[in-house]
C-alpha cells in the first residue's frame, strides 16, 4: 500500500467546491483528519466536512452537524484529537480492504513463502566446524547457515509504467523525464538522489537491477472528472482507467514477455501515473492507492496483470512512495507500519523504506531484515559466545543470532549519510524478527508483537507507543554498549526464554563497529523438549531445535558421537520425550533421555 501519511497537510473540497485545510494520519484503508487546531472532522451526510465526536460505543466518528470554518469549535465543547477504538479502526480497515477485492499477488506470494519457511531449515544458524573446507562448502548448500534465503530478489527485473492524460488535463511531465526518473543512473531531477534503478541497486549492494519500460502517454477515453467521480466506489474507475490503458498497449503490439513475471505468469510490477494533481478527497475516485485488479487482465501467452499502483504525476516526481510500492510488487516486502489503526504504533518509523521511509527525495534504506530475506546480504556473521565481530556501515553486512527460521536477531551498522541521511539516529541497529508477527501488533507480548521490531537502546519503545518515528537514542554504540539477558531491553525471545545472545561490548558509533559477545562454556540443561531435528546426507552434519534454547549443532567429535546423539534427539522428538543436554550457545556436546 502507499506509504502512510503522518501529520501531512491536505486541501480537500466540499460539494460546493469550497476548500478545507486538514491534517491527516493514515493510509488508503484507514485515516483520520483534523483541523489545524486539532479538532477531528468527518464528512456529513451532505458531503460537507463537519466537526466530529466519538459515538458512545467508540466504534464510529459522527458528524456534529456543524460545518468546518462556519462554527467556532470551542463553542461546541468537543474534545480535540478524537480517535476510534483500536478494534473499531481495525474493523473499518478490514472492511475497506475487503471492498477492494482479492489481495494482491505479492501478499499471496508472501503467504506461500511463510508456509514454506515452516518446513525448510532456517537460514543463518551456526554451521559448526566440518572436517574440511569441502565439507563446509557442501554443508552450506544443504544445512542451516548464513546463505541468502530461497526466493531471493536478485538479477534483472523489468516492470511497466503506464502514463495517462486526459482531454481536460494534458500531460505536464514528459515521458522521457519519467523514464529517466525510473531508469537513468545518476538521475537528479526534482532534487531526487538518483533514479528508482539507482535506489534498488544501492540498497541491494548491486544484486538487484530493476528497471521499468515507460510506455507512451495514453489519452483516456473520458475527461478526468469521469474517473474522479466520488459517488462511484473507490478503486472502480481507477481500475477501469488501467484496463483502458492496457487495452491500448495490447493493440499497439507491445511484447509483454519482456516484463518480469512470477511463477504463475503474473507480471509483478505495474505503476500508473496520471496527469495533473490529485483532486479527490481521501479514499475517493483517483486517490493514490495500490492493490490488485478485481479480476486479472490477460495479455496472452500465459501472462496477466493483477498488482498495480496508481498516483498523480502532480508537478514533480519523488522516489519514496514509488520505491515503497515497487518494494511490494517486486520484492514481496510487507508494510512495516500499523495500517489497521492510526492512533497506536509507528512500526519501525523512519528506519525503513517499508515504514515511514524518511525523505521523499532520498528515502532511507530497507532495514536488515528485508534485505537478508531478499538475498541482498553481502556478508552474514553468525554470533557465537566469546567472539568479536566487525560490522561495516554502507553495505549489507549483518550479524545474526537465530532461534529458528522464524525468530531471530539481525544486527546492522547504520550511518546518517548517503541513502540513510534522513535516519533519526546512527549506530548499531538490533532488529528482533518474528516472521509470524505483525507490525500492526504493537503490544509487545508473547502473542502480539511486531514482525520486525527495533530494540530501542533507550528502552522507551517510542515507536510502539507512537511517540515518534525514531529519535537520537534508539541505536547502540557509545553509552549504549551492551545487549543481553540482563539489559533493558533484554535479548530474550518473545516467549520470555533466554536467547543466549549476550553482547558485552559495542564499540563507539563509526563506519566500522565491533561487537563482542560474552564467553560462556557448555552448560547442562534438563527436561528439554526437542522441537525438530535436521541432518544433511554428509556425515557429521546434524542440528536440533531445542525448546527454550533454539537451534544447536550436534558437535562433531563430541564424546557421544554425532550419530548416537542424533538418534537420541530424533527418538525424543518422535515420542514427545524430554532430554538432558550439555550445550553452549552454538552446539550440543552430549544428550541422553
Amino acid at each position: 500500500m502507499p506509504s502512510p501519511f503522518i501529520g501531512e497537510i491536505f486541501t480537500f473540497r466540499n460539494p460546493d467546491d469550497s476548500e478545507v485545510t486538514l491534517r491527516g494520519w493514515g493510509n488508503q484503508f484507514e485515516a483520520v483528519f483534523e483541523t489545524l487546531d486539532g479538532y477531528t472532522v468527518v464528512p456529513g451526510s451532505d458531503g460537507f466536512y463537519e466537526y466530529a465526536y466519538l459515538a458512545d460505543d467508540g466504534e464510529s466518528l459522527l458528524p456534529s452537524g456543524r460545518r468546518v470554518d462556519e462554527t467556532d469549535p470551542e463553542s461546541l465543547s468537543l474534545p480535540k484529537h478524537v480517535r476510534l477504538t483500536r478494534d473499531a479502526a481495525r474493523m473499518h480497515a478490514d472492511g475497506a480492504r475487503s471492498a477492494m477485492g482479492p489481495p494482491p499477488r505479492w501478499m499471496q506470494r508472501r503467504q506461500q513463502d511463510r508456509a514454506a519457511r515452516d518446513v525448510r531449515p532456517p537460514e543463518g544458524l551456526p554451521p559448526g566446524s566440518p572436517e574440511s573446507a569441502a565439507d563446509e562448502a557442501q554443508a552450506a548448500d544443504d544445512g542451516p547457515d548464513g546463505a541468502p534465503p530461497s526466493g531471493a530478489t536478485t538479477g534483472d527485473y523489468l516492470g511497466l509504467v503506464l502514463l495517462v492524460d486526459f482531454s481536460d488535463f494534458p500531460q505536464s511531465i514528459g515521458r522521457q523525464e519519467v523514464d529517466d526518473f525510473c531508469n537513468k543512473a545518476g538521475y537528479s531531477g526534482f532534487g531526487n538522489n538518483g533514479s528508482a534503478f539507482d535506489y534498488f541497486r544501492d540498497v541491494s549492494d548491486g544484486t538487484l537491477r530493476y528497471k521499468n519500460h515507460v510506455a507512451a502517454y495514453y489519452r483516456a477515453a473520458h475527461p478526468r472528472t469521469y474517473y474522479t467521480d466520488p459517488t462511484v466506489a473507490y478503486g472502480t474507475r481507477a481500475q477501469e482507467l488501467i484496463r483502458e490503458a492496457l487495452d491500448s498497449l495490447v493493440a499497439s503490439g507491445f511484447n509483454f514477455t519482456t516484463l518480469t513475471a512470477d511463477s504463475g505468469g503474473f507480471i509483478q510490477a505495474l505503476s500508473v501515473f496520471y496527469a495533473g494533481t490529485r483532486s479527490n478527497n481521501w479514499s475517493e475516485g483517483l486517490w493514490p492507492h495500490s492493490w490488485g485488479l478485481a479480476s486479472s487482465y490477460s495479455v496472452g501467452g500465459g501472462r496477466r496483470f493483477s498488482d498495480y499502483q496508481i498516483t498523480d504525476l502532480g508537478t514533480q516526481l519523488t522516489l519514496r512512495t514509488f520505491c515503497h510500492e515497487n518494494g511490494h510488487m517486486v520484492c514481496d516486502f510487507p508494510d512495516l507500519y500499523d495500517y489497521d489503526a492510526v492512533s497506536v504504533g509507528n512500526g519501525i518509523g523512519h528506519y525503513s523504506l517499508m515504514c515511514f521511509g524518511g525523505s521523499d527525495r532520498n528515502p532511507v534504506q530497507v532495514e536488515a531484515y528485508l534485505k537478508h530475506a531478499a538475498g541482498w546480504s553481502s556478508r552474514v556473521t553468525t554470533l557465537t559466545s566469546g567472539m568479536t565481530a566487525t560490522v561495516e556501515a554502507g553495505k549489507n553486512d549483518f550479524l545474526l543470532h537465530a532461534r529458528n527460521a522464524s525468530e531471530y536477531f539481525i544486527l546492522e551498522n547504520r550511518r546518517q549519510s548517503g541513502r540513510d541521511a534522513a535516519l533519526p539516529d546512527a549506530g548499531l541497529a538490533i532488529w528482533h524478527v518474528d516472521v509470524n508477527g505483525n507490525n500492526s501488533h504493537e503490544q509487545m507480548t508473547a502473542s502480539q508483537h511486531y514482525e520486525c521490531s527495533l530494540e530501542q537502546a533507550d528502552n522507551r519503545f517510542d515507536l510502539e507507543r507512537r511517540v515518534n518515528g525514531g529519535d537520537a537514542e534508539d541505536l547502540y554504540g557509545g553509552t549504549a554498549s551492551s545487549f543481553g539477558p540482563a539489559t533493558a531491553p533484554s535479548s530474550n525471545w518473545w516467549d520470555g526464554t533466554a536467547s543466549g545472545l549476550d553482547i558485552s561490548q559495542i564499540s563507539a558509533v563509526g563506519t566500522s563497529m565491533t561487537v563482542t559477545t560474552r564467553a560462556s562454556g557448555p552448560q547442562w540443561y534438563s527436561n528439554v523438549g526437542v522441537a525438530s531435528v535436521f541432518a544433511t546426507h554428509h556425515g557429521q552434519n546434524a542440528w536440533a531445535n531445542l525448546a527454550g534454547l533454539g537451534w544447536r549443532k550436534v558437535q562433531t567429535g563430541a564424546p557421544d558421537g554425532v550419530t548416537n546423539m542424533l538418534g537420541v534427539l530424533a527418538l525424543a522428538r518422535a515420542r514427545n520425550l524430554t532430554v538432558t543436554v550439555n550445550a553452549d550457545a552454538g552446539a550440543v556436546f552430549q544428550a541422553y533421555l
